[in-house]
């Protein structure tokens, strides 16, 4: 017996249709938003454009396997069960078409698999997911409301979903009220059939079958049509933004054209950075716009977590507010924001990592440093002091009574010699002028010399620019770069032994925009490297206890977790903290924040320290030199013992000079 009379398959079909044109016009509204920005795709989002961008590998991993979900057990199960559920029902539903075209799916052991069994487990899989959620929200986590953010919608939408759920449950079960399923996979449905049929009988379950299809099949399709006026429009801008993240993890600032066109009035345009969001780029809107506003990015973030200003999840949720009031002129945004907020950023890409759905905060966050540097001259006092001092001395260390060649006093060391030496001893500006950070270089000076390698060092200590770039200098930056550039290629250096993330960073990331074509090594990843190759005889490793604090330049910016932990394993026992590797926490002192870092309610460095602390190691090791000035100041809280080592200096420690 026909119940459902085929006209109304095409009626629902028709509605359905215009349910997702509705679903077009929402996601058409959020492309026209993105297109606002500077071009990232290009000036209109083309194919083309989108092709371009297109990360296939972060498409897949983030995007359709939701893998940063699963960094979180529980939620990430439960977003997984409502996946496979939906996707479940979805195939089921679409294969059902088939049936129109003659080809009886219903039967044998495909219907059974898909379209009985398959579409009830998806059913139960998809209520107790979205079941999970809205319990959660009516008792929320701490992020979903943290920096005073909360996306209201998700409630009525999840309430809504759970209803459709029902009535598909409950429209299935009075159509089994009077028939018989042919494998019994609808096991549930069968169940709700046989309660029905006693209470409405036949005819009464024939005429609940024909209402309940038009009330199911109406309420799916008003789901459909909402998704994209919805913040359910993130299952697919979410997975879209994941399709365009940067290939290079961390922190990827797009360069600026220093070269000045003039306008109708003969007036040069020189505004750098953002103040609003047309300032920004087509992906920093697209961000915005997949925003879950989870908190998962405050929950991570070092200068959130210690009481500063700065929340990302409220940068994200602010600018997407801007975007949905239209308001991409309005040069307010930076000081809704605040200054003090923005300069409160580490730039450890925390909330990088940790986002689902691939945003990058930091990078809106640096924008807008720029702008508040460049055009406005304003930054918080004690980094704007190390501003200056990088431009009239070359360095950021303002009071330092160190000079640069301290560091190499009683040690022969020799200058770089184009042509003959092979490798470039970079010291940077930390080692140079700090007398902490000096006994790194002298760690790396004794381990080069053990392992007969061809380095020199130039006679005048430098910068990278580093500190100038991520205060939001990028000027400077660049004419700091430039210069090295020319004289790196003056001297023909095309190998570089770094000791500081931050420099391996800079001459790794962002000098070879400027030019830049050498090869440059990590000083931790180096001494892998030759003791693989058998170049360091080493006393036997001893039975201490070795923690080991990752710099987020190497961990996160530059995916280094392994080569510094080979290195420890080889001298000591390592042991890990709570947070390591790509999810470890900061030192606090990047961004320029070893020259701010102030108030909250704890210094960053205070905060690792202690976690070093409490696994009970003997030693706390890290590679890079502005993290062990960080953790040092901290260590010593607690003791005036030294505590805090490089993985050079450890190494050092235990190398074994052979007499020929």
């Amino acid at each position: 017996m026909d119940i459902i009379p085929t006209y109304n398959y095409f009626i629902l079909a028709a509605l359905l249709l215009g349910a997702l044109y509705s679903l077009y016009l929402g996601l058409r509204k959020y492309l026209r938003r993105v297109e606002q920005g500077r071009p990232w795709f290009g000036e209109k989002l083309t194919l083309d454009g989108a092709r371009a961008r297109f990360n296939a590998a972060t498409f897949i991993k983030r995007g359709l396997m939701t893998s940063r979900l699963k960094q979180r057990p529980v939620a990430g199960s439960f977003h997984g069960i409502m996946f496979i559920g939906a996707l479940l029902l979805i195939f089921g539903h679409a294969v059902f078409m088939l049936d129109f075209v003659g080809i009886d799916v219903y039967q044998g052991w495909f219907g059974y698999l898909f379209l009985q069994l398959g579409r009830e487990v998806g059913g139960i899989l998809l209520f107790t997911g979205v079941a999970f959620f809205l319990i959660r929200r009516l008792n929320p986590p701490d992020r979903l409301t943290a920096g005073g953010k909360t996306r209201s919608g998700f409630e009525r939408g999840e309430a809504f979903l759970l209803v459709i759920v029902i009535a598909g449950f409950i429209t299935e079960g009075f159509r089994l009220a009077f028939e018989v399923s042919p494998g019994n996979g609808e096991f549930l449905g069968s169940a709700i059939g046989a309660v029905l049929s006693r209470t409405f009988g036949e005819e009464g379950s024939m005429l609940g079958m024909q209402i309940m299809w038009w009330v199911h099949g109406l309420m799916g399709c008003a789901f459909i049509a909402m998704i994209a006026h919805s913040p359910f429009s993130h299952m697919l801008l979410g997975p879209t933004n994941s399709a365009f993240a940067h290939k290079l993890p961390g922190i990827n600032l797009p360069p600026i054209n220093f070269d000045f066109d003039e306008d109708d009035d003969g007036e040069e345009e020189m505004s750098f950075g953002a103040a609003k969001l047309a300032d920004l780029t087509q992906k920093n809107l697209l961000d915005a716009s997949a925003c879950l506003w989870c908190g998962r990015c405050h929950e991570v973030c070092p200068a959130a977590q210690t009481g500063k200003d700065l929340s990302p999840k409220r940068v994200m949720a602010v600018c997407a507010e801007f975007m949905e009031e239209d308001k991409f002129d309005d040069d307010s945004l930076i000081d809704v924001l605040g200054q003090e907020a923005m300069f409160a950023c580490t730039t450890c890409a925390a909330c990088v990592e940790v986002c689902p759905v691939s945003n990058n905060p930091a990078e809106v966050i640096v924008e807008f440093r720029r702008h508040f540097v460049m055009d406005r001259s304003e930054m918080p006092e004690t980094m704007a002091a190390a501003n200056r001092n990088l431009e009239s001395r070359g360095h950021p260390f303002v009071g330092t009574a160190s000079n640069p060649e301290d560091w190499r006093k009683g040690l022969d060391v020799p200058f770089f010699q184009p042509g003959i030496t092979e490798y470039l001893l970079w010291i940077g500006c930390s080692v140079a002028y700090e007398e902490r950070a000096q006994e790194i270089a002298r760690a790396m000076v004794k381990i080069l010399e053990a392992a007969g390698v061809s380095y020199g060092i130039f006679e005048e200590a430098g910068c990278t620019g580093d500190p100038a770039k991520m205060m939001g200098n990028e000027m400077q930056f660049v004419e700091i770069a430039e210069t090295n550039i020319e004289e790196f290629k003056d001297k023909q250096i095309q190998k570089v032994i770094t000791m500081c993330a931050h420099c391996y960073n800079s001459f790794d990331r962002y000098y070879p925009e400027l030019g830049a074509d050498w090869q440059t090594i990590p000083h931790s990843v180096f001494i892998e490297d030759l003791q693989a190759q058998g170049k360091l005889v080493m006393a036997a490793k001893s039975d201490e206890k070795i923690t080991f604090h990752d710099p987020c330049y190497l961990a996160r910016h530059n995916n280094i977790v392994d080569a510094p932990r080979n290195v420890i394993a080889s001298v000591g026992e390592l042991i890990e903290m709570p947070r390591s590797k790509k999810e470890s926490f900061c030192c606090g002192a990047g961004g320029g924040n070893y020259w701010g870092g102030q108030g909250g309610t704890a210094r960053v460095s205070d905060v690792r320290m202690q976690e070093a602390f409490d696994t009970g190691a003997d030693k706390i090791a890290t590679s890079c030199s502005f993290c062990n000035l960080m953790l040092t100041s901290s260590s010593s809280k607690h003791t005036e013992e030294r505590k805090v080592f490089d993985v050079a200096e450890l190494v050092a420690e235990k190398i074994t000079i052979i007499d020929s």
